[in-house]
């Protein structure tokens, strides 16, 4: 165990007299950012506040407050935000984000302030000759009736944490579910995901007349199948090309302005046609549709039936919202393929495990004072001479690699759940992201101690011995707790980078630069990168930060209190910028908040089970080692008596209105003329874009779907070519409408206008 253990120092170093040093440093670094990051802001303010502040995009009902003037204007905008006012303007998601900060307040300083009263003076009469921020630490304390006081602050923690998840449960979350359900709009309130729908059923007319006969009457306002686009595509991305250079021709070349005037008609004619052939048949149909019914209670109703034995048929979802649709995940793939690519995409995230580790060892190890020291031999008198510069290095290359590198690890994420999982929303890869860089970051951070510098040596080691991994945790942690007290006032800094929005600001600095407006420049510059700014990792990182605090407040007990105030901080920081500055994103409706805290629960049981291990190594007895995990049982009954405690409940059917929920409609639903004239939701973009405007009624393809799919069948049984197809399409298009078909589009009007001008 000994050169297992030895190898996790290269990495997280033990406490040592520079600690004290390294600490101040890292405090003053913190302090620096939060002042220079603060100035910086107040005048990126003043000079681009589209970005900074969405009032001047809000229309005159938004509920936003108006925010003071001031360098800290920003600051009391944020401090004076009611949240339960604010979850109708950026979702129940983004709140709940909001509240966390509010539990790891409540969590940080309700476990801090206790410790650093009770726990620390206690540590602090050892007569070790230890480091200073070791005084109050508990590797620091030799008497063993200390343990007995860490016995009922075990108890306490427990019961204490517990207790702030069950408050904010009932008092909370369960009304501000029913407000979300209750206020959700349409198309998503009324809409849901059917995947798994048989061939024969693949249109349609048949989709609806298959819910309509389940309630004995119509119900069902749209159907929209999600269909094979690949052919439309790269019609799509020539006729964009086309249109992108009539836009730059010289509008005095008429001749070559006249050539790409007929190409562009003739693309966009084929265009046409080929959206119009997917459109409309079967043969391009995967075997997912969203429905939209005609009211929320039906639609409700729908999503509680079941359909068949087979659970794979008929699979019935809540739809997300039409902008938030991840199409390229549908596919015609067999079972067997979409299982090979699942298996394919843990292969790819179980190496982001087991090779992080090792690259971070790597390059910490050449950025050392002793690696530098060896390529330049001077380093080393001249870091003798200087042991402040000393001290400033090794309190931050450490903690500032670890970091920097950890920032990566959400991007490779994101791009192994879109390439080989089929998430059906960006919410979805949000949550997906949230569960997974979750474990990351505690393997990573907390265990990084009982990792070592290889993570296939930790697993083998485990399967041996399971215990002698939370043996070594146990050993070492509270060793090593100054680089969790840097690594802590470290993360202060962290919200005040955020603050200035640095990628979105490029963004918007460069389109305003190119001529664009600021209104224009502010859609571009939106929204920030989902990867590392996105919901799921803040709330996996949040969430780290509540557990590095639950598992190290016996061992250090200024960490819990360093850690709250980064809460605070975060509350300010992210107050404004959600509310503020950032755009709205897809909801979830409160599972990444459920997320967060299974993971504080589980974070309860870490804690547990390093302090009871702590316990038996320190008394001969085992008693109070007992007693202190006899608090995991206490846990474990919590959950029997609150079993649905983090359950999301549905909108109870009585509360789902009958009448549509949607803004300026006020529909009949048993009318079949308002359901015929009505557009569906969540047609494709590409296709959007390429079909007239009649044909996407569902009156106008409802005539012919049957006629265009018997002519493609004959058509199919002769052998006819692709081109051949086309005609059939054309030959079976629905009557042209009354007003002329858009065949031109923004860049080519463009260009026309500019010509006229030229001329003039």
């Amino acid at each position: 165990m000994s050169t297992f253990g030895e190898s996790a120092k290269v990495f997280v170093r033990e406490n040592t007299s520079h600690d004290t040093e390294s600490f101040g440093f890292a405090l003053l670094t913190s302090l620096a950012i939060i002042t220079g990051c603060s100035a910086a802001f107040h005048v990126l303010y003043q000079r681009f506040p589209q970005l900074y502040d969405l009032s001047s995009e809000l229309k005159e009902a938004s509920l936003r407050p108006m925010v003071p003037s001031g360098i800290f204007g920003w600051a009391k905008a944020s401090f004076n935000l009611r949240l339960d006012d604010m979850m109708d303007e950026v979702g129940m998601d983004q709140t709940m984000l909001l509240e966390f900060t509010h539990f790891g307040m409540k969590a940080m300083f309700g476990i801090g302030v206790p410790a650093m009263l009770i726990l620390a003076p206690l540590h602090s009469t050892s007569t070790h000759d230890a480091d200073l921020l070791s005084w109050i630490s508990l590797s620091n304390a030799d008497e063993e009736w200390i343990i007995w006081v860490h016995v009922f602050f075990v108890w306490y923690v427990v019961l204490f944490v517990l207790y702030l998840v069950w408050h904010v449960q009932r008092g909370r979350v369960r009304s501000r579910r029913s407000h979300w359900l209750s206020k959700q709009q349409e198309p998503m309130a009324t809409s849901l995901l059917v995947e798994g729908i048989p061939e024969k059923a693949r249109t349609e007319e048949s989709l609806a007349k298959f819910f309509n006969k389940i309630f004995d009457k119509q119900v069902v306002k749209a159907a929209s199948f999600v269909r094979d686009t690949s052919r439309l595509l790269p019609l799509l991305e020539e006729r964009d090309q086309v249109s992108e250079e009539l836009a730059e021709e010289d509008p005095f070349h008429l001749q070559q302005m006249e050539d790409l005037e007929k190409r562009y008609k003739r693309i966009a004619a084929e265009v046409e046609e080929v959206a119009e052939l997917i459109f409309c048949s079967q043969n391009f149909a995967y075997d997912a549709a969203f429905v939209t019914f005609c009211d929320r209670r039906h639609a409700e109703f729908a999503r509680r039936l079941k359909y068949s034995d087979d659970p794979t048929v008929y699979r019935v979802s809540m739809a997300p919202a039409p902008s938030d649709v991840n199409f390229s995940s549908f596919s015609n793939t067999t079972a067997n393929l979409v299982k090979g690519r699942a298996l394919l995409g843990r292969l790819f995230v179980a190496s982001v495990f087991f090779f992080f580790l090792p690259v971070v060892i790597g390059i910490s190890s050449m950025l050392s004072v002793d690696s530098l020291s060896q390529m330049a031999p001077g380093l080393k008198d001249w870091a003798t001479e200087h042991t402040w510069l000393m001290a400033a290095w090794e309190a931050l290359w450490g903690t500032s690699l670890l970091s920097m590198l950890m920032d990566l690890v959400p991007w490779i994420l994101r791009e192994v759940f879109r390439r080989f999982y089929r998430l059906r929303s960006g919410a979805k890869c949000q949550h997906k992201i949230q569960r997974w860089y979750f474990f990351f970051l505690v393997v990573f951070v907390l265990l990084v101690t009982a990792v070592g510098t290889s993570l296939f040596e930790a697993a083998a080691r485990f399967a041996q011995a399971p215990l002698q991994v939370w043996w070594l945790l146990a050993d070492q942690l509270p060793h090593a707790t100054n680089f969790y007290l840097r690594y802590a006032v470290l993360l202060w800094g962290t919200p005040f980078v955020d603050l200035l929005r640095c990628m979105p600001l490029f963004r918007f600095w460069r389109a305003l630069n190119s001529g664009e407006s600021g209104h224009f420049a502010k859609q571009l510059a939106e929204p920030e990168d989902q990867a590392f700014h996105g919901i799921g990792a803040r709330s996996a990182r949040w969430t780290l930060h509540v557990v590095l605090g639950l598992t190290l407040c016996s061992l250090q007990p200024f960490i819990p209190m360093i850690l709250g105030f980064g809460f605070l901080f975060r509350r300010l920081v992210f107050g404004f910028l959600i509310v503020f500055a950032e755009t709205r994103k897809p909801d979830l409706g409160g599972q990444l908040w459920r997320v967060q805290m299974q993971h504080t629960q589980l974070g309860l049981v870490i804690y547990i089970m390093v302090m009871t291990l702590i316990l038996l190594d320190r008394e001969e007895s085992m008693v109070a080692a007992i007693l202190a995990g006899s608090s995991g049982f206490f846990v474990a009954l919590f959950w029997f008596w609150y079993p649905t405690l983090l359950d999301l409940h549905s909108l109870p059917v009585q509360q789902a209105e009958q009448s549509a929920t949607i803004v300026g409609r006020c529909a009949d639903p048993d009318s079949a003329e308002d359901i015929d004239c009505f557009t569906a939701p969540y047609l494709q973009p590409e296709l959007e874009q390429s079909l007239p405007v009649a044909l996407r009624s569902q009156s106008q393809r409802s005539h012919h779907w049957a006629d265009l799919d018997r002519a493609l069948q004959e058509a199919s049984d002769q052998g006819q070519s692709a081109r051949g197809h086309l005609e059939i399409a054309s030959e079976t298009r629905p009557p042209e409408p009354t007003r002329s078909r858009r065949k031109s589009t923004g860049s080519l009007l463009t260009c026309l206008c500019s010509s006229f001008s030229g001329w003039v």
